[in-house]
């Protein structure tokens, strides 16, 4: 990641020092070049999780059958890993004028390219708004200055241009969302912000750098007066619409409906590899795991992760390193900085008596126990196994058997007390975890 030097900023919330700018990741589904490509961002304001989720959603449990669909699965990492609307200002106000000097050039830049890419035909935009807006004032939650559940267009039409018509395909996706509303409330209608008749703050927002570039943008907004779950099935309604406005086919492996999507955010079987040689699961660690292993010299947001999740990510925070999934908080990490060696690939351990090749890094189940066999030129330490040892020689417990009973569950990294770490070692080197996950 190209290197910027920031000068210290005060933040209201008392951040202890800025996090630098984190570009963002570009997940492509093609499958017919010929076919029209749809960019779905969402994420530009990191205290909107309706948008980030629903891009998450989205790659996790839809299949794109024809045609393709790019996705930004979250623009402003930096500020969702802090919650904030944007730690350098606005980022969907820096479309019309920009400084070089300013701290997300390069991500605006980035931005920009991906928007004027040849292959980009259409653009859909995903945030939360505040309230309800109504063409006419009825209340304070629902009026013409609020901007949740609508869908947005900065004029009716790109003349000249493949899905040019903007009004025609906004109604229509838009309808699509009317058709399945939860409640009347709800109800969504067409937000026309005729930018280019001088409206100062949308011409600064990324959808209209994409019209001004010919290029047909939407937005979509959904409530932050709804839970998260009804925020993610707004949006996810406003893709398949306009996913069937411009012909592009898909599938999707559930039923679409709040508690379903309530259940796919909170999946407890997902987890993420760290570095390549950690994995934790994000559901149900304790709320601080200690003298964890972590890089050193390393810079904490740039170190690889691997999920199924395309949200989660890592934060530096008051000398720790906080797990992040979206804006929710899943673990403080005390680190312990050391040297990664990524030697060790597999290795072997008897659980319940079977001799299975495991590999690094992996969560075991067991039922009853497990035994690692020695791995020549390596050590294992398996944090919550006590046993007396040579203390002047470092732990090395391979060709034990071990049983639920003989692991401390105070060192287990689950509030169930049922999985432990085993910390593999090559000399002073970290070479890769395994966690032992009892049934």
């Amino acid at each position: 990641m190209k290197k910027i030097i920031i000068l210290s900023i005060l933040f209201t919330f008392a951040l202890s020092k800025p996090l630098a700018p984190i570009d963002f990741d570009v997940v492509k589904e093609q499958t017919n070049t010929k076919s029209p490509t749809l960019l779905l961002m969402g994420g530009i304001q990191g205290d909107e999780p309706g948008g980030f989720n629903a891009t998450n959603m989205f790659l996790m449990h839809y299949k794109i059958i024809d045609g393709n669909v790019w996705v930004v699965p979250v623009l402003n990492k930096h500020s969702m890993l802090m919650n904030h609307r944007g730690l350098y200002d606005d980022m969907n106000r820096k479309f019309k004028n920009l400084s070089s000097s300013d701290p997300e050039y390069f991500i605006i830049k980035h931005i920009e390219d991906l928007i004027t890419d040849k292959e980009v035909n259409v653009i859909l935009h995903l945030h939360d708004g505040s309230g309800f807006y109504r063409p006419k004032y009825e209340t304070p939650l629902l009026n013409p200055n609020r901007w949740g559940n609508c869908s947005i267009i900065d004029q009716k039409k790109l003349e000249n241009v493949k899905f040019g018509d903007l009004n025609t395909i906004v109604n229509k996706m838009t309808s699509h969302i009317n058709d399945n509303l939860l409640e009347p409330i709800h109800k969504y209608y067409v937000r026309d912000t005729h930018t280019a008749k001088g409206d100062k703050e949308m011409e600064k927002a990324l959808t209209y750098f994409a019209i001004r570039n010919k290029k047909p943008a939407f937005a979509n907004e959904a409530s932050k007066e709804l839970s998260l779950e009804k925020r993610v099935y707004y949006h996810l309604l406003a893709i398949e619409g306009i996913l069937d406005q411009v012909g592009i086919k898909y599938e999707r492996d559930f039923k679409l409906t709040p508690n379903n999507i309530y259940r796919l955010i909170n999946d407890k079987t997902l987890d993420v590899k760290i570095n390549d040689s950690i994995i934790l699961p994000l559901y149900g660690l304790r709320p601080v795991l200690n003298y964890f292993p972590m890089p050193k010299d390393a810079q904490i947001t740039t170190i690889p992760l691997s999920s199924k999740a395309h949200i989660v990510g890592l934060l530096p925070r008051n000398n720790q390193v906080w797990l992040k999934y979206g804006n929710k908080l899943m673990t403080r990490i005390n680190p312990d900085y050391i040297e990664f060696d990524h030697s060790v690939k597999n290795i072997q351990i008897k659980v319940d008596g079977e001799l299975k090749n495991i590999e690094v890094p992996s969560i075991v189940e067991v039922k009853e126990n497990f035994e690692i066999l020695p791995i020549e030129g390596y050590r294992v330490n398996i944090i919550g196994y006590v046993i007396p040892n040579d203390k002047s020689k470092k732990p090395n417990e391979t060709g034990i058997l071990i049983h639920h009973k003989d692991c401390i569950s105070k060192f287990s990294i689950d509030k169930a007390g049922k999985i432990f770490r085993a910390e593999i070692y090559k000399g002073d080197k970290f070479s890769g975890m395994i966690l032992i996950k009892f049934l």
